[in-house]
């Protein structure tokens, strides 16, 4: 049971095991194909965008103008800068949709260091508008009386500016109450209007807080000359009775000898310039040396629908850092806000050195981008850098696409392999247990066979049928052995009985004879039945010290042709009829053999052609050639084979209806060895008219040649 256990192989789960880990390797070949192909089409983006960003900084290659527009510091003035806002801005009070860099770039003014009254101003600009946010603190509000014209008598916002014709601009932001404010532009005083239509592209909102006031505005920025003298005031009115002006808090550098010169960083030709490339779902931005927007499109990158579907993101986020840790063996993330700044903030800085860059980035809703920077050159030196950022959704959707078919396909693909192979294996255990419980049932228990046919299997077209029809033919000739075997003790019974009973007849004859010739003859027949037990031993042995002799024989090339033609002229050598008929070939016919052997097998077949052949009738042994084989035939008229006709060339096995000293049923199984020998096959058949019976011994032929003189 030991030894049975060590010879065990795998099970078939394990072999089902096995192969589905096979079966992994598809979506992990398929992953690293998709892996490579996000590469390349990421990297034919960039090339693209890198090629579309070097187009876009032609059209500002040596146009110094559109940069030396822009002093950072005027004589007499001091930059107040407007940042360039990205998101669509609600007036609505609240800095909620301003960008943080905007928000972060805040102003504080007073009034001679005094609370009441300050104020603190964020300034942003967007497209051709200016946006404004000022926090005040004012512990009294005074809201605008409809009823009095005069607009000086309640707290309001005053914003100075030089306009396009060179003249200095009053416009002041009135409010009856929180919410939406009035425009107007004003006189030099600032006690009336020019004119009481409100300004229509003037909005502007505010909203009561607990120490003040929180004012959001936007005016168009187009008639400002560059915002020189550009100024913004709060006016403090704390008596609603009276009416008089308390403070009037103006946004003022802190040397009284300058005035603030608004920065609005982005060019009007520049974004023109922008603007006539057409580009619809591309954003330009085009940065100067200082890095600040100079122009940028109106563009806004849209997002897709399937970008947006949570259920498509969290699926794939949670299924690819998985397989990339299998597939890479390193754990997979995105990139983060951060690091995306970062990027971004690098590819510009290396644009603005002169070295294109194109980057992979998550936009500030977290969506994808490719970025190319190139840089804006003249001949001597680097103006800016321009950028081109452009969504990444569709190479991605595809990539996700792609890895939920893959997924998917492959699950259903180990599912239905593995049912398959589950419901071949069992399938297959039943055959195989079927097949064995039948051939553990053929042997009783005492090493008997029960039956000698199976009936499972029998008719199948496999390898299982196969191994049912050999073990079907093993059962069909152990039986034969079997049966041969319990033959041959009867056999030998019957062989041995007739000179023991000679010779115990002599013997007894010898006891009761008195004269010398009496016992003569009882000693002669008591020897003859020793001889003839001597042969039956002597034949017997013969069958078995020539399966010996031929394993150690040596083959030599023997010419049929001629060995058959001369065997045959010998036989026939001293007879008067010619007995055996030979029919050979026109030429030497060759095989690998010993003739003294083929000459052996040729007397036992004559020896049993002679024996049944019809008096008077030829027996003929005749040579046919084929390309890869020759064929020698015995044949004779007389009585025709059996059922049995198949146990001809076994051991004790006879057809003659009288036993002789000379035949035991060995000649046809020492045909049947010499021609196994010589690999070849030996069968008989009746002739086609039941006249008689045809032996057939196939040899391979030899192609090799051997004259008669060698």
């Amino acid at each position: 049971m030991a030894l049975w256990n060590r010879r065990r192989g795998p099970r078939l789960g394990t072999k089902l095991s096995f192969i589905a880990l096979v079966l992994l390797a598809v979506p992990w070949l398929s992953y690293l194909q998709l892996v490579e192909m996000e590469r390349l089409l990421l990297q034919g983006q960039q090339n693209a965008q890198l090629l579309v960003a070097r187009g876009v900084a032609a059209l500002f290659n040596e146009r110094m103008e559109l940069f030396d527009e822009l002093p950072v510091q005027l004589e007499g003035y001091e930059s107040l800068f407007a940042i360039p806002l990205y998101e669509s801005i609600r007036i609505d009070g609240s800095l909620d949709e301003w960008d943080h860099t905007a928000a972060q770039n805040t102003r504080r003014f007073t009034h001679q260091g005094e609370v009441d009254g300050s104020f603190e101003l964020t300034l942003g600009e967007q497209v051709n508008d200016l946006y404004g946010f000022v926090r005040v603190k004012d512990d009294i509000a005074v809201y605008r009386d409809l009823g009095n014209l005069n607009l000086a008598t309640a707290d309001h916002i005053r914003i100075e500016f030089t306009n396009a014709q060179g003249e200095v601009s009053r416009l002041a932001l009135t409010y009856s109450g929180p919410g939406v404010g009035t425009g107007y532009l004003m006189e030099g005083d600032w006690r009336n209007p020019l004119d009481w239509t409100p300004l229509k592209d003037v909005l502007s909102y505010l909203v009561r807080v607990d120490d003040g006031f929180l004012i959001e505005f936007r005016l168009p920025i187009e008639n400002m000359a560059h915002g020189r003298g550009f100024a913004v005031s709060f006016v403090d009115v704390d008596d609603p009775d009276s009416r008089l002006q308390r403070a009037v808090t103006i946004a003022q550098p802190d040397s009284e000898q300058t005035q603030f010169n608004l920065v609005v960083l982005r060019s009007i030709e520049a974004m023109n310039l922008i603007e006539g490339l057409g580009y619809v779902d591309t954003k330009v931005v085009v940065y100067d040396q200082q890095m600040r927007v100079r122009g940028e499109s109106e563009a806004v990158l849209l997002e897709s629908d399937e970008w947006n579907d949570a259920d498509t993101v969290s699926g794939f986020d949670l299924v690819r850092p998985l397989i990339h840790l299998i597939t890479f063996g390193e754990t997979w993330r995105d990139l983060s806000q951060e690091e995306s700044q970062e990027l971004t903030q690098d590819a510009i800085q290396q644009a603005l050195s002169g070295n294109p860059q194109a980057i992979r980035r998550l936009s500030e809703s977290g969506s994808p981008l490719v970025l190319a920077a190139y840089p804006i050159q003249t001949q001597s030196e680097v103006l800016g850098a321009v950028t081109i950022e452009e969504d990444i959704q569709q190479i991605l959707s595809f990539q996700q696409s792609g890895l939920r078919q893959i997924v998917f396909m492959s699950l259903l693909l180990i599912a239905l392999v593995l049912l398959a192979a589950i419901g071949y294996a069992v399938r297959l255990a039943y055959r195989i247990r079927r097949l064995r419980r039948q051939a553990a049932d053929a042997i009783d228990e005492f090493g008997r066979l029960s039956h000698i046919s199976l009936d499972a299997e029998m008719e199948a077209g496999d390898e299982i049928g196969d191994l049912a029809r050999s073990i079907d033919d093993m059962l069909t000739r152990l039986g034969e052995h079997n049966a041969f075997m319990e033959r041959m003790p009867r056999t030998l019974r019957h062989e041995i009985n007739n000179p023991l009973n000679t010779l115990s007849t002599s013997l007894e004859n010898l006891s009761r004879t008195d004269t010398s010739e009496d016992r003569q003859n009882c000693i002669e027949s008591a020897q003859r039945g020793v001889y003839r037990i001597g042969a039956i031993v002597q034949n017997l042995a013969d069958a078995s010290n020539l399966e010996d002799a031929l394993k150690s024989e040596e083959r030599e090339p023997v010419d049929l042709q001629n060995l058959l033609r001369s065997y045959v002229e010998n036989l026939n050598r001293g007879k008067d009829d010619e007995l055996f008929v030979f029919r050979g070939t026109e030429e030497p016919a060759f095989t690998l053999g010993s003739d003294i052997h083929i000459e052996q097998m040729m007397d036992k077949l004559t020896d049993n052609a002679i024996d049944f052949h019809r008096p008077h009738s030829p027996i003929i042994i005749q040579l046919e050639a084929f390309p890869r084989h020759l064929r020698i035939t015995v044949g004779n008229r007389g009585p025709t084979l059996g059922t049995n006709a198949h146990l001809l060339f076994e051991q004790l096995v006879s057809h003659r209806s009288s036993k002789s000293t000379s035949h035991f049923g060995l000649g046809l199984y020492i045909v049947r060895l010499i021609a196994e020998y010589h690999g070849g096959t030996v069968h008989a058949v009746n002739l086609r008219d039941n006249s008689g019976v045809l032996v057939s011994v196939r040899l391979p032929r030899s192609t090799e040649r051997m004259s008669l003189a060698a």
